[in-house]
């Protein structure tokens, strides 16, 4: 009972605390628009009346995203246009999806266009509730423009998308923006159209330009307020304007782009465009079509052949990019799961809460507020610096593991620490090979490695020349370390212990893009979402000292028994010179476990759950398994003798 109300207390808060930001956020900041059709912003209603003959219009999405420079999804090759691939093969599973086409800007620096369209506005909604384009937000440089309309044919002509054109077309979308009174009624909209497609016919016909294939013009939709009770004010202000757009298809080998901007700066001046003294507003974009993807046949889900006993063998698996079939109460349901299994593994019905997993719907990807995803904590430097470990694996015969195994790591321990700039050694055997020992030999920081490395690697040559034990040459690796704010580093405090190797593509636009991914699937790893028996909320800013005070109880989390733990400043990038010449860019993922069978069990879970929803938990599984291209190995740990 005194679980369930503090529960209670907890939801009341979060509720005041939301209350009183839009309220603060009515105050100091312009009105804010989000997606809407017929003026009703997409998550104000749930599509569910088929029947209704007015939900049975066709929609178009155009989405356009800003992309950080150096992104280019032309590369079949490369992890961007990866993303962007199985992006769309979600979307194409979204019930009512017909297709999509989508390019490259070619107007600014990286830019990208999807034109997706869908058999009703009940189908968009469920686009708009749905994860959509949201794994792609890491590859963002701003915010996104989310706009649609109410449509009939197709940009590449009415034929259909397989005989649509294919890449040698370029798509200028001319937008005209008027102020509402110009086309406050069906007759003057009318006009306006008239008015265009003599524009259009002069540019057709007017002399050279044969490459414009045909032209296709709608009306979008005004956005609508993001305030769940939006003011008069506010209503007012989504609607003070009409935009009228217009998709130019270009043969390439014949486009003149000085004719479509001859044809903007005529609609520029032409007075008789408006009624008011506002004259219109005009906006063009040139896209350059690569790909037409239509609706897929999804394969049942597949039971996996092995048993999942690591991320590794997880992201080997199969996990369908199939949208859910209940997308609006889908937050309510994982939320009340969640909860109960919260309660369950309080009351030690079960060893701990199941994954915590959460989304953010397409529909929050809008012009002027994007929700972005918070950063992994990693990145920031911990409060008291770093230490850097060196580890090296040793696998010993199988006759001399018993009898050696233990005095070889002391006594390579006990060499390490007569080196200056040795803080701490520790070693560990490996769980799922009794073969396999590693030592960790924690350095003040890392220019105290590398001032001791010739000492510590001649430590190690001298071990292998005289040891006749060795199955196999000494492996090494190296990564970097949080300093504690006591004497002791944390790896004290710590029995079972996982580190997974991430081999990423080079590049910094791909290294950036894991670090976004991997924060991702840390937010799964670490319960962000339970309520605290403290005062306070546990948020994304939890300071690191804060965190290591629970280090004493590494299995709870306020009162909540916990399988694992992400070490937030423990991990990260691998020195170039610890890779062994590999041509990948490594990353260590430092995980600790309450137990063996918390972590088999936590697994087997984090994998059911992403099969049961791609939105809440698939997706992060995804684009690791996306940008580790090169492949993931994971080394799980039990630390002897602390």
């Amino acid at each position: 009972m005194a679980n369930h109300e503090e529960h209670e207390r907890w939801m009341r808060e979060m509720q005041l605390r939301q209350i009183q930001f839009q309220q603060e956020a009515r105050r100091t900041a312009t009105p804010r628009f989000g997606p809407a059709v017929n003026g009703v912003l997409w998550r104000q209603i749930l599509p569910v009346g088929d029947a209704d003959n007015s939900l049975q219009t066709p929609i178009l999405s155009i989405i356009d995203f800003p992309l950080k420079p150096g992104i280019d999804v032309r590369d079949e090759s490369r992890p961007p246009r990866k993303l962007l691939d199985a992006t769309l093969g979600y979307i194409s599973s979204i019930p009512g999806f017909c297709g999509v086409e989508w390019g490259p800007r070619l107007d600014v620096e990286a830019g990208l266009v999807c034109f997706i369209y869908w058999d009703s506005i009940v189908a968009w909604h469920k686009f708009q509730h749905s994860l959509g384009f949201t794994p792609l937000i890491g590859l963002l440089s701003s915010s996104v423009s989310n706009r649609c309309a109410k449509f009939t044919g197709r940009i590449s002509g009415d034929a259909g998308l397989e005989d649509a054109v294919g890449a040698n077309s370029i798509v200028d979308v001319v937008s005209v923006t008027l102020c509402a009174q110009d086309v406050s009624s069906p007759e003057r909209r009318s006009a306006f159209e008239e008015r265009w497609k003599i524009f259009i016919a002069l540019v057709k016909h007017g002399g050279s330009h044969d490459g414009l294939r045909h032209s296709h013009a709608v009306w979008l939709e005004n956005n609508a307020s993001m305030f769940a009770d939006p003011t008069l004010a506010e209503a007012a202000a989504a609607t003070i304007s009409a935009t009228f757009t217009s998709f130019l298809v270009w043969d390439e080998s014949h486009y003149d782009s000085h004719c479509v901007e001859h044809l903007c700066d005529s609609l520029q001046t032409a007075q008789s465009f408006s009624h008011s003294n506002e004259p219109p507003s005009i906006s063009r974009k040139t896209v350059q079509l690569i790909n037409q993807a239509q609706q897929q046949a999804h394969n049942p889900q597949q039971q996996p052949a092995a048993l999942l006993t690591n991320l590794e063998s997880i992201l080997q698996g199969d996990i369908p990019r199939q949208c859910n079939p209940d997308l609006f109460n889908l937050r309510e349901h994982a939320r009340q799961v969640l909860n109960s299994s919260i309660s369950d593994a309080r009351a030690r019905k079960r060893l701990f809460p199941i994954p915590s997993g959460s989304f953010i719907s397409q529909g929050e990807l809008y012009e002027g507020n994007t929700s972005v995803i918070p950063e992994w904590r990693g990145i920031q430097v911990p409060l008291n610096g770093y230490h850097f470990v060196d580890i090296v694996w040793i696998q010993l015969k199988r006759r001399s593991v018993k009898t050696q195994g233990p005095r070889i790591c002391n006594q390579l321990k006990n060499d390490m620490g007569a080196l200056p700039g040795f803080v701490k050694a520790f070693w560990a055997r490996d769980v799922e090979d009794e073969t396999k020992f590693a030592v960790l030999t924690v350095w003040e920081d890392q220019h105290a490695q590398e001032a001791a490395s010739h000492d510590y690697h001649r430590i190690l040559d001298d071990f292998v020349a005289s040891s006749a034990n060795l199955a196999s040459p000494l492996a090494h690796q190296a990564l970097p370390m949080g300093r504690s704010s006591v004497d002791s580093p944390w790896l004290t405090h710590v029995q079972y212990l996982e580190l997974t190797c991430f081999y990423i593509p080079p590049g910094a636009i791909e290294r950036q893009l894991f670090r976004h991914a991997y924060g991702a699937f840390a937010q799964l790893v670490f319960p962000l979402s339970f309520p605290s028996t403290h005062a306070t909320i546990q948020t994304n800013e939890t300071p690191l000292g804060h965190w290591r005070q629970r280090m004493a109880v590494p299995s709870l989390q306020g009162g909540v028994p916990t399988a694992c733990r992400v070490i937030s400043d423990a991990g990260g990038w691998q020195p170039v010179e610890a890779t062994d010449g590999t041509d990948s860019q490594v990353f260590t993922a430092v995980l600790t476990w309450m137990s063996p069978a918390a972590r088999l069990e936590w697994y087997e879970e984090l994998f059911g759950a992403a099969r049961w929803s791609y939105e809440l938990f698939g997706h992060s599984l995804d684009a690791l398994k996306i940008l580790a291209a090169g492949g993931v190995t994971t080394r799980f740990l039990a630390l002897q003798g602390q």
